[in-house]
């Protein structure tokens, strides 16, 4: 069984409470040299020449990034898997099946394998966006009074970068706690990955709050949207590359750092140290 985590309320008990939300770690001279007036940088070229993986969770379980082009079984079985999770939970309305299955608006993936291959969940990235009408969020908002705010952050970020994580999901078996949140720590490889700023998510709003952990922030300043039906309280979070240290869990980000240099190699803005 399989339970989605975006933007499905069923998967709190999933998630790992984000607990002191206040820890700070000094950012490096490298990660402080990020500027906010930058414009949006290339996706990395060579994305497809992936999948790279690293260890996690104590070595129990394998982190991949991976492109939909470059690893087409691996894709399939993410898309399978969070198809089987959204099925199960009645609300496929909030998965554009055949987009997603295309891979086509997927810039990179993510998943998660045990020791003998079982893939226990994952989570895809869309962007850096050209114009914000590529995200979701605005059909998810379009009948809800924060709109407007939706759009007005969307065009002041977007030359930035901006990037969306969209169809998590988590197995439902006794790791579910563990790989959710080693999903969380996806956001550094990610931005790093895209050469964006910004990383953004929507999700009911209890489980967004316990990613708090890993640097995101939920902006309270939008009117949550009753997406994908009445039953939901949807919120927007986001992710700064500028804060991301600072907001962190001082222990998750010293782990998001090892398993983004791992993936990425000491990138322009990963620290060399956490």
């Amino acid at each position: 069984m399989t339970t989605p985590i975006l933007p499905i309320a069923h998967s709190a008990d999933a998630i790992e409470s984000a607990g002191d939300r206040h820890g700070t770690q000094s950012l490096s001279a490298s990660w402080q040299g990020a500027q906010a007036d930058k414009l949006v940088h290339p996706v990395r070229r060579g994305l497809d020449a992936g999948p790279w993986s690293t260890r996690c969770a104590g070595g129990t379980m394998t982190l991949t990034a991976a492109t939909p082009s470059g690893s087409p079984e691996l894709w399939s079985r993410y898309v399978d898997g969070a198809w089987e999770s959204y099925s199960r939970h009645g609300v496929t309305a909030a998965l554009d099946m055949d987009e997603v299955a295309s891979g086509a608006t997927t810039t990179l993936f993510y998943v998660v394998l045990d020791k003998s291959g079982q893939m226990l969940g994952g989570v895809r990235a869309q962007g850096p966006y050209t114009m914000i009408e590529q995200s979701h969020v605005l059909t998810e908002w379009e009948d809800s009074p924060g709109l407007p705010l939706v759009t007005e952050l969307l065009h002041a970020r977007l030359s930035h970068g901006i990037v969306e994580m969209k169809s998590a999901w988590v197995d439902a078996g006794a790791a579910g706690r563990t790989v959710s949140n080693v999903l969380a720590r996806t956001a550094l490889p990610t931005l790093e990955l895209t050469g964006s700023r910004y990383l953004f998510a929507s999700a009911a709003d209890h489980v967004l709050r316990l990613w708090e952990s890993s640097g995101g922030r939920i902006d309270n300043t939008i009117p949550a949207a009753a997406y994908p039906s009445e039953k939901y309280r949807t919120v927007m979070m986001w992710w700064d590359i500028d804060t991301l240290a600072r907001n962190a869990r001082p222990e998750v980000w010293q782990t998001m750092v090892r398993e983004a240099r791992s993936l990425c190699g000491y990138g322009q803005r990963i620290p060399s140290a956490a």
